[in-house]
């Protein structure tokens, strides 16, 4: 957007706003100020619109939001709409009901989660309106009506824009559908026969009448919603066949080793076995005692690892003959008998058809609860299920099957969503390689120290998280009880360090299952060879020959080492091996990577852990068994002062900047990414005295172009990123980047705008321009790129969102020219990784 139409636009939204505030002040002058002046709520919302027209104000002149932007809309709104509402939970779906209607408009070339946006801001807005409509009417039914049938807003749209394929992107939520489904039509059918029939069906629990009535426990809510489960599970079977469109299996060789592992499993009775074509494989177990099915979840019957099919079904056959469907009925009808018991509403359609007595936001906070506990009992019949495939002999089968299934919601794992089944284009060859990669990477890694966002996103899943699956499968350390637990019990350090340790052999079985997966699946014979022609090393380039603190993971113990070179082994889930020179011991050795935590350490480097106190790094002192260690530094004052190296996030050494001099730095000025070279460090033990002086790329160090002071700057080091914007207003300022990496061939990371072979890594061979003689300003048609896997491709400039790189240097942001909840996340990245950032003064 052009200057004269970002200024039109902030001029509309001064304009708004005076006439917002002067009708505002007005009508409060009208009747009673001082209850304006006592609302607390009145001050958060101007609080919010102050930054949000400091963020208006930036984008004005630097023509590009901020990187916060975002989160700073979503506030003000809320506080926008809370001032009004005084409702916390109609402001949050208010929020995002209008910031998704921006949404919209700006992911309008991403067609899959545009739709998705799409059904995401008609549920929303839907509920939004119902909720202003029961605040005014000071009744919370409509709002309570529309979120409770919100799930089907979200299906119906799915449906339309997507068809049936909709239903399986969540890893098979079709049977929450379907009890969701009958759940309705108990209620309706309870209000009808109260309404048309002389019988009396009470929508509450029994125990809050003043006289109990024998009879009133089985013409209620609570019991007819029982027998709904029990419907469901004796009609499962064919009701989830039509649902997810699944049919006889007829491919003679899968019914024959389907049978052959039903039959090692021990099952004598008959099981329907069907098939259900989506691109993934999977299986699922369903249908009552009487009628066991099976269904096979596969996009090409023919094409079938039989290995893996085998540990797939052994699994639901497992679930199949425990009647572990039987036993989540039980659990949901005890679930609705306790509610009964308590009077704690069964459904969010109890705020539609019946009047409960609980706020309708506290229900769905303690629903959370409750299903966060019924979901450690789902968890449980999981792991039992694995160890009974495990007890026939299917354990390895079953483990490369989840292997395969982890790859394929790769990038979507934390949710169980994988947005490709949405699209027509397919996964090609060389992304599947590397979703491969990454995910043997990451199940081995978690076996060693799992993200805390993986373990809590865990709380409401059905299965437990996969990699303690494998753990449990492979080793005999994990019964189902404590995986079911043990996402939770990991949140505590100490007992990460005490699980890795006993799953050592496990993972190392599992790495061994993953690579003959790998070799098998993509024909690669030598992996080390194979990692070297993508290149692999160029990842280390700018780490080798530094110092580092490298820490085992498990044991703590810690080495002083110069990173010297990087190998890689036959491994696919721990390929790289450092190199590295101990400075304590005088050798050299050898350490796997993915066992090791590296923070980068400058000996007699300045360290400023905050603004006023210099410390220089003068040792890094051990203990007998290298497991304690401390940072040991010397103030100006030459006193020792030593910080315990595991509980000190080490920031950047001011040395690091000396790394920058003869070197390239990237300025963001305004919007635009200027290349400017830098000519030298003038460093001191003063913060606010060092500086970096920088001149002119064409010139080097001809002449200085300006001097910046660092407490002046935002500097992140290594890590370059080049967002492409729509408009051409700063494609001069991209086209001399692009040109600079032409030049320096630096490996880069293009993401572009679908859900599907989204990232192309590899080298910049050249731009194709398309020239416009009545703009100053060349524009690019596509750029031409060739990937590790040395394929040249080329790539339309207008389907690419962001450009990453690493380089030997920086990126560089003046503070001035960053609005204050931008820098005030900088401030917390710099606390939280204070190696990614340095960023030391106030904001």
């Amino acid at each position: 957007m052009k200057k004269i139409a970002r200024s039109m636009t902030v001029m509309c939204f001064l304009l708004i706003s005076m006439m917002f505030f002067g009708s505002l002040f007005t009508f409060s002058l009208a009747t009673n100020i001082f209850i304006l002046l006592q609302d607390w709520t009145f001050y958060a919302m101007l609080i919010s619109y102050l930054i949000v027209f400091e963020e208006i104000i930036r984008w004005l002149k630097q023509g590009r939001r901020s990187e916060m932007s975002d989160i700073v809309a979503i506030l003000f709104f809320f506080f926008f709409i809370f001032f009004f509402t005084k409702d916390v939970f109609t402001s949050i779906i208010g929020a995002f009901s209008v910031y998704l209607w921006f949404g919209i408009f700006e992911l309008k070339d991403y067609p899959v989660l545009n739709r998705l946006l799409i059904i995401s801001l008609t549920t929303y807005s839907i509920i939004f309106v119902c909720g202003i409509i029961s605040s005014y009417l000071r009744d919370p039914f409509i709002f309570n009506t529309s979120f409770a049938f919100s799930f089907w807003i979200i299906l119906g749209l799915g449906f339309i824009l997507f068809g049936r394929k909709y239903i399986v992107i969540w890893r098979f939520m079709s049977p929450e559908y379907l009890t969701l489904l009958l759940y309705i039509i108990a209620w309706l059918a309870v209000v009808f026969i109260n309404q048309y029939t002389p019988l009396n069906l009470i929508s509450q629990s029994p125990f809050d009448k003043t006289e109990l009535n024998p009879v009133d426990f089985f013409f209620n809510i609570y019991f007819i919603l029982i027998l709904v489960n029990w419907l469901i599970y004796f009609t499962s079977g064919p009701i989830l066949d039509r649902m997810l469109g699944i049919k006889e299996l007829k491919n003679e060789n899968l019914v024959d080793t389907i049978n052959q592992v039903k039959e090692t499993m021990g099952i004598k009775r008959k099981v329907r076995i069907g098939i259900g074509n989506y691109p993934i494989l999977n299986a699922m177990a369903y249908g009552s005692f009487f009628d066991r099915r099976i269904a096979l979840i596969v996009e090409d019957g023919a094409n079938i690892p039989q290995d893996e099919l085998k540990g797939i079904v052994a699994h639901e056959f497992a679930h199949s003959k425990k009647n572990h469907t039987l036993i989540l009925t039980l659990i949901t009808s005890i679930d609705l008998f306790i509610r009964m018991l308590i009077g704690f509403p069964a459904t969010f359609y109890d705020y539609t058809f019946g009047t409960p007595q609980i706020p309708f936001f506290a229900f769905i906070l303690i629903n959370i609860g409750i299903y966060a506990v019924i979901y450690v009992f789902v968890r449980f019949l999981e792991g039992k299920a694995d160890l009974l495939a495990k007890e026939k002999g299917y354990g390895k089968e079953l483990v490369k099957a989840l292997y395969n299934l982890e790859s394929f919601y790769a990038t979507g794992r934390q949710i169980g969503l994988n947005t490709m089944l949405l699209c027509e284009e397919k996964i090609n060859r060389e992304h599947q390689i590397l979703d491969y990669i990454e995910t043997a990477e990451y199940l081995s890694s978690s076996l060693i120290k799992p993200s805390r966002i993986s373990l809590l996103s865990n709380f409401m899943h059905a299965h437990p998280p996969t990699y303690y699956r494998i753990a449990a499968i492979l080793g005999e350390d994990l019964t189902p009880s404590k995986e079911a637990l043990l996402s939770l019990i990991c949140l505590k350090k100490s007992k990460i360090r005490k699980y890795a340790s006993k799953f050592s052999s496990s993972r190392h079985i599992f790495d061994q299952i993953a690579t003959q997966k790998f070799t098998q699946l993509f024909k690669i014979t030598n992996i080390s060879n194979f990692l070297q022609k993508l290149n692999r090393k160029e990842l280390f380039e700018f780490d080798l020959n530094r110092d580092y603190v490298f820490t085992h993971k498990i044991t703590n113990e810690s080495i002083l080492g110069t990173l010297k070179n990087v190998h890689f082994n036959e491994n696919i889930c721990a390929h790289d091996e450092f190199i590295v020179f101990d400075i304590k011991k005088k050798r050299e050795v050898t350490l796997n990577a993915s066992l090791y935590i590296k923070n980068r350490v400058i000996m007699g480097g300045l360290y400023f852990f905050d603004k006023k106190t210099p410390l220089t790094l003068i040792d890094v002192e051990f203990n007998k068994d290298y497991r304690k260690a401390n940072y040991v530094f010397a103030n100006e004052d030459d006193v020792i002062i030593k910080k315990k190296l595991y509980k000190t996030r080490l920031p950047n050494s001011i040395q690091i900047l000396n790394d920058f001099i003869d070197n390239d730095l990237f300025l963001k000025n305004k919007g635009e990414i200027q290349i400017l070279h830098c000519t030298g460090i003038k460093t001191n033990s003063d913060y606010d005295a060092i500086e970096l002086e920088l001149g002119n790329l064409s010139s080097k160090n001809k002449k200085i172009a300006l001097s910046l002071k660092l407490r002046d700057l935002i500097v992140r080091p290594k890590n370059i990123y080049l967002a492409i914007e729509k408009s051409d207003l700063f494609r001069a300022s991209e086209v001399k980047v692009l040109n600079w990496l032409l030049e320096k061939k630096c490996r880069i990371y293009i993401f572009l705008k679908k859900p599907v072979n989204n990232v192309e890594i590899g080298y910049l061979t050249g731009l194709e321009l398309k020239r416009d003689e009545t703009i100053d300003t060349p524009n690019i048609n596509s750029l031409n790129f060739r990937n590790i896997f040395g394929q040249d491709i080329a790539i339309p400039y207008d389907s690419i969102e962001i450009i990453s790189f690493d380089y030997k240097a920086a990126l560089l942001q003046k503070k001035r020219d960053t609005s204050f909840i931008s820098k005030l996340g900088y401030k917390i990245q710099h606390k939280i990784k204070p190696q990614k950032i340095m960023y030391l003064n106030k904001l």
